[in-house]
């Protein structure tokens, strides 16, 4: 008898999530381009912005960081303890449960957006605080909406289904263009449209594609037997434990959103597009740790999981350093190119409709920044969750705090200097600190970790990055991407993407010829691909 099918391999089932993330992180563009042209980066933008930073950062708590982290466990426990049928109950009245949590949270909130809007645009004028109230107001229920979205794509994660829980954020992309562009047309026959009523259209348009992700999941999970509960069943233990060990990793996961909350508070100091400069160039961040790191993290931790339930110490050791080492196999090169090449992608990224040149170049100053301390926010979340894995949620949260204390303390250090800069450079510097306190509390709980090899691996990342750095910098040179100014886009963007791919040959060929066991693992593969063809 064969019996049931083996998982998928980690990095295999990393490279679905990776591809599905890449589609995500494409469409995702498409609507950062859209909003750009539409919006700008002025007054109305900064109010669009700061409402929905609100939502979409929040979601780090109860959606895809604390909850899965903790979701996951308990489900793994509750199925080995009493089996199939419970653990899918379980499920049901979590979700059921967090629901209900979100949707009083979010009548609260609600209640209170005016004066935690003033507070977050503290120092500009009374109509965008206001504005930015309004606008909070109609997004903040997508956090309900994109929180249980994600409960049923863990679900979706646990069974190894991880394309469709990684593509969701197509959905809701598209969505949000297509709400938003055919709204806006209609608009316009009637005349011009003010930026207030821009923001307002994109603001509904939020919701749009909050509800078509619940649409697309909700079948896709029933299929797979899991179904949804609703209400407060706080007497069943198995969802006491979950939400107990969320409670400590709230701080934990949700440190960068945090301090990307302080960012924008202290954004508001500066001149109008300051909160947008910010956060496009904190999402083409994200964008580097979302199809990388974080879909390295969403394939390893029921991997890890398992392993740390079995018991499996060695199974653990080398799941996590595959998965460290093929994060900064991927992060770094993406940071240094961005950082190298920031300009020209933001110009073809940003520079349209009322987005104008000025905006664009500020943008890419900050991205340059924002490069620096990429790696760093990627090796922390990775490392905690193997931290979660071990079932250890109060370390996470002690060291976050402290780290939070020292973004601040840099932010307000590096914010006259250097400006939205210094606040993109002090939340990396701050992950900095916060991996090595991770890395110095796995290491009395993982029996027999060992990072030396891990830090060689890196330095050949290292080495074969900075060549490629090398490149893309005397590139830019010859090709005037260095001074996009009066460019026209298609132009731009034959010079541009060729570099790229160019640079993104350099760099394989340099990593594997340096000896970088994923690299050369990666380039085997795609050799007895040729081959077999």
């Amino acid at each position: 008898m064969s019996g049931p099918p083996r998982p998928p391999t980690l990095l295999r089932s990393a490279a679905v999530v990776s591809f599905m993330t890449l589609l995500s992180r494409l469409t995702g563009l498409a609507q950062t381009y859209f909003l750009s042209y539409v919006l700008g980066a002025g007054a109305a933008a900064d109010a669009y912005v700061v409402a929905f930073r609100l939502p979409n950062l929040l979601r780090r708590f109860t959606a895809e960081g604390t909850m899965t982290a903790a979701f996951l466990p308990t489900l793994a426990e509750a199925e080995a303890a009493e089996g199939e049928a419970t653990m899918k109950a379980v499920a049901a009245r979590f979700l059921g449960t967090l629901l209900t949590i979100l949707l009083l949270g979010v009548i609260l909130v609600l209640l209170f957006m005016g004066p935690l809007a003033g507070l977050l645009m503290g120092g500009r004028p009374e109509a965008q605080g206001e504005l930015t109230a309004k606008l909070g107001r109609i997004m903040f229920p997508y956090l309900a909406l994109v929180s249980l979205a994600a409960g049923f794509a863990g679900l979706l994660n646990l069974r190894h289904r991880f394309a469709l829980a990684a593509a969701l954020n197509v959905f809701w992309n598209l969505a949000f263009i297509s709400f938003g562009w055919t709204t806006l047309w209609v608009l316009k026959r009637g005349g011009p449209v003010p930026f207030e009523t821009v923001a307002i259209v994109c603001a509904f348009a939020v919701l749009a594609g909050g509800v078509l992700q619940l649409l697309v999941i909700i079948p896709a999970a029933r299929k797979e037997g899991f179904g949804f509960a609703f209400g407060l069943h706080l007497r069943d233990p198995w969802v006491l434990k979950t939400l107990k060990r969320m409670g400590p990793g709230l701080l934990a996961v949700g440190i960068y959103p945090i301090n990307a909350l302080i960012s924008t508070m202290l954004a508001s100091r500066l001149p109008n597009g300051a909160q947008t400069v910010l956060f496009n160039s904190g999402m083409m961040g994200e964008m580097v740790l979302g199809l990388f790191a974080m879909s390295l993290a969403t394939a390893g931790l029921p991997v890890l999981v398992r392993q740390a339930e079995a018991r499996n110490w060695e199974g653990v050791n080398h799941s996590l350093n595959q998965t460290l080492s093929a994060s900064a196999l991927l992060v770094l090169p993406a940071s240094v190119g961005l950082a190298v090449l920031a300009r020209p992608i933001c110009a073809l990224l940003f520079r349209t409709g009322a987005y104008t040149p000025a905006a664009s170049d500020w943008t890419a100053l900050t991205l340059v920044f924002q490069c620096v301390g990429l790696v760093f926010v990627a090796t922390q979340r990775l490392g905690n969750q193997a931290l979660y894995a071990l079932k250890d949620y109060r370390g996470p949260a002690i060291l976050a705090s402290g780290t939070l204390v020292l973004n601040v303390a840099l932010s307000l250090a590096l914010l006259k200097p250097l400006g939205t800069g210094g606040l993109a450079l002090a939340n990396g510097l701050s992950s900095f600190v916060g991996l090595l306190g991770v890395l110095l509390r796995l290491r009395p709980r993982l029996p027999g970790l060992d990072l030396l090899p891990l830090l060689k691996d890196t330095g050949k990342v290292l080495l074969a990055a900075a060549l490629m750095g090398l490149l893309a910098w005397a590139g830019a040179h010859a090709l005037a991407l260095d001074t996009p100014h009066g460019f026209i886009r298609t132009t731009l963007a034959l010079r541009l993407l060729p570099l790229v791919a160019l640079c993104a040959i350099l760099y394989a060929l340099a990593a594997a010829g340096l000896g970088h066991p994923e690299a050369r693992e990666l380039a085997g593969k795609i050799r007895r691909k040729l081959q077999g063809s």
